[in-house]
């Protein structure tokens, strides 16, 4: 009978961020700044960002061990869309262009860095 052996997993870098769900909450969140969506809708929006966000942190999380730096431009990510996010709701839905040049930042920030 063949015996398993437990092997440690070796660290592998997570894969790309997955970007066709981020750049159609993107998209939607453009169009809503151009369009006549309502408040209540980008809020929606906003909450998918952030969901997703949270998720793909804790993807990279559960694949790989995060340097310290990784890990702390993550948090300072996070934190300052929170504080948008927060703007936003106060705002009921109003985005700001300052925002939306913010989201151009969420691949790179969500994406996992290389080694040099």
């Amino acid at each position: 009978m063949p015996r398993l052996t437990l092997v440690p997993r070796a660290a592998q870098t997570p894969p790309p961020c997955p970007t066709q769900e981020l750049q159609e909450i993107i998209a939607d969140l453009h169009q809503a700044r151009d369009g006549l969506t309502d408040g209540p809708s980008i809020l929606w929006l906003i909450n998918d960002l952030m969901c997703w966000c949270e998720s793909r942190i804790e993807d990279c999380d559960d694949e790989s061990p995060n340097s310290a730096q990784t890990t702390l431009s993550r948090q300072n990510f996070m934190s300052r869309l929170t504080g948008y996010a927060e703007n936003i709701r106060r705002s009921n839905g109003e985005l700001s262009d300052e925002f939306l040049a913010f989201l151009a930042t969420v691949q790179t920030a969500m994406d996992a860095p290389t080694t040099n």
